[in-house]
């Protein structure tokens, strides 16, 4: 019997040494050529804690375990920041306050039980005091937002009842442009705005990479899954269905928005809901030679989607001439995700 838990957990052990060992180098991989190893970038989060938690194991039973486990978990220290932050800067005078959100229509389809959610979330950002916001998931058909910004670039759209996306700002946008993906204007996937700050010019780019397409018996399940072998069968088959199909259309996204962000004439800062986590192959290439906003000035778990713990799907990145301030996580609930925010100083 001791021999037989001993196996078991070397073979368990082993396992999660493989999937972290994939989940490290996923991010380098178009979802296209290999769809299947963007699953183990999804759980590395997952898989830490699990070898984490052999570790010690190891440590107390047979020490000679231990340290291939060690060396897994020193390789995933970088990626492990991704999630959780202990970064700081000191805020000056000559920053501007930028903030991301995704509001999901405005709550259209009464998705959270509140009334008035459009107001409620003009008012916080106000309040805010924000200096360029960008939207997705923007949907305004009737009537004029009472935003505090006297520019705007709202994405190109075929009729006003459809959703999109939009950026403001308090500054002029003296170029405003949604990238061309497989020769379509996108209304929902990337805009940007070439914005005079002073003597400087910037381009804020604003994305939405394809959602995972979760219904909401989807969320239900990740949630609670249920032990009915049938329901566990249809609910995890389901989900798989749609990751690999919101994998691939991601791949090819990114690789049309990067080649757009890598020609760009001004310095570049990233707005958006990228529908995938810090281990990921979108991040990865929309993060190359950017900094983070969250890593550089967050503190804590900087988890963005409010229906399932600890995912972090929504990001501000910038050139690496740019530095950071006060990146927050906003706890607010007036959408499925959380708006984020931080100060740039582009000087």
């Amino acid at each position: 019997m001791k021999k037989f838990f001993h196996y078991t957990i070397v073979f368990i052990n082993s396992f999660v040494l493989f999937g972290i060992f994939f989940s490290l180098i996923s991010p380098f991989i178009n979802p296209n050529l290999f769809w299947p190893i963007s699953f183990f970038g999804l759980f590395f989060p997952v898989f830490v804690i699990t070898l984490f938690i052999f570790s010690i194991f190891w440590f107390f039973y047979n020490k000679k375990y231990l340290w291939i486990n060690l060396v897994l978990l020193i390789l995933s220290v970088p990626y492990i920041n991704r999630f959780v932050s202990i970064g700081s800067s000191d805020s000056t005078e000559k920053e501007i306050n930028i903030m991301s959100y995704n509001v999901r229509l405005f709550n259209k389809w009464n998705w959270i039980d509140v009334k008035n959610i459009d107001e409620k979330i003009i008012n916080f950002v106000n309040q805010e005091q924000v200096d360029i916001f960008c939207i997705q998931e923007y949907y305004n058909p009737k009537k004029d937002l009472n935003f505090n910004f006297i520019y705007s670039h709202i994405g190109l759209q075929r009729s006003t009842k459809e959703w999109h996306m939009a950026i403001y700002s308090n500054y002029p946008q003296i170029n405003k442009e949604t990238v061309i993906i497989d020769g379509e204007i996108m209304n929902n996937t990337c805009i940007f705005s070439d914005i005079v700050i002073d003597t400087d010019t910037i381009r804020i780019y604003n994305v939405h990479l394809a959602s995972n397409f979760f219904n909401r018996n989807d969320i239900e399940f990740l949630s609670s899954p249920e032990l009915e072998k049938e329901k566990i069968k249809r609910g995890i088959f389901g989900i798989i269905k749609r990751l690999k199909r919101s994998f691939e259309s991601r791949g090819k996204e990114v690789n049309q928005i990067k080649k757009h962000i890598d020609k760009s004439p001004y310095p570049t800062i990233i707005c958006g809901d990228f529908n995938d986590t810090p281990v990921s192959y979108a991040y990865q290439e929309l993060g190359e030679n950017k900094l983070d906003g969250f890593i550089e000035s967050g503190n804590g778990i900087g988890a963005t989607f409010t229906k399932i713990p600890f995912l972090r799907i929504d990001y501000i990145l910038f050139d690496k001439q740019f530095s950071s301030s006060d990146f927050i996580t906003h706890q607010g609930v007036l959408s499925d995700h959380r708006a984020i925010s931080c100060k740039i100083k582009l000087d």
